[in-house]
């Protein structure tokens, strides 16, 4: 009997797809799943990112930095019709990710279910991290977190630690490696040159002589090349 199709089980396996991918292409950023169930496709994954980020402040509000950020994706029942439940691990400091619990992380649901995938998740939030991405006016879609979106705002952008609109981020690692182009030369031979030659016309003494093109190439080389005249005559009325 045919096992029916379920494709909830067919999008998570695509998603599991999508992410050993990226492990095979990013030297900074590691998904791997929990709490398999045998039969199957993970629905839990923890997500490493090896790049730096704002993880606090101190007394005088300067940043403070880490290298490395870990968050949980949990693909619960609603998905893949909803955005996966998604759960910061390590402290951060982004108006888009809350530094308390429950350290949710905001990630705008129509952009998800135009065909967003979980690596598309993981750029996003690499990102994020990176301040590369970020969201702190009062506006729709409105900060998660407000503390640091009034830090962001009041603080580091007047300082330039952070700036979106001047391209000002705290990191600039790429999400994967650069695609690698490589140059092919091609160096087309150049037909050997002929030989012209004047022979004067035994059957015509007084017309001008005629011009006879001997090629300098062998005749192994001829019986390759394109078929072409081998005789030139130049007529000349009087």
């Amino acid at each position: 009997m045919a096992i029916p199709f379920d494709p909830r089980q067919a999008r998570l396996k695509t998603e599991q797809e999508r992410l050993e991918k990226l492990n095979r292409e990013s030297d900074y950023v590691r998904a791997k799943p929990l709490n398999a169930l045998p039969g199957s496709e993970p629905e839990h994954y923890q997500v490493t990112f090896l790049c730096r980020g704002i993880i606090g402040i101190d007394a005088s509000r300067n940043p403070i930095y880490g290298e490395k950020h870990e968050v949980e994706i949990l693909c619960d029942d609603e998905f893949p019709s909803d955005v996966p439940r998604l759960q910061w691990i390590t402290p951060i400091w982004h108006p888009n990710i809350q530094h308390e619990e429950p350290k949710g992380v905001c990630v705008n649901k129509p952009e998800w279910l135009g065909e967003m995938g979980l690596d598309d998740l993981c750029r996003l939030m690499f990102e994020m991290v990176q301040y590369k991405n970020y969201h702190a006016q009062f506006t729709r879609p409105y900060p998660l977190d407000h503390e640091v979106a009034r830090w962001v705002i009041e603080y580091a952008e007047p300082r330039n630690i952070v700036n979106k609109a001047r391209n000002i981020s705290v990191d600039n690692k790429p999400f994967t490696r650069p695609t690698v182009t490589e140059k092919i030369s091609v160096t087309i031979p150049t037909p050997p040159a002929s030989r012209i030659k004047l022979v004067t016309s035994a059957t015509a003494p007084a017309a001008p002589g005629k011009i006879k093109v001997v090629s300098s190439a062998s005749t192994k080389d001829r019986e390759k090349a394109p078929p072409t005249s081998e005789r030139i005559k130049i007529v000349k009325k009087e």
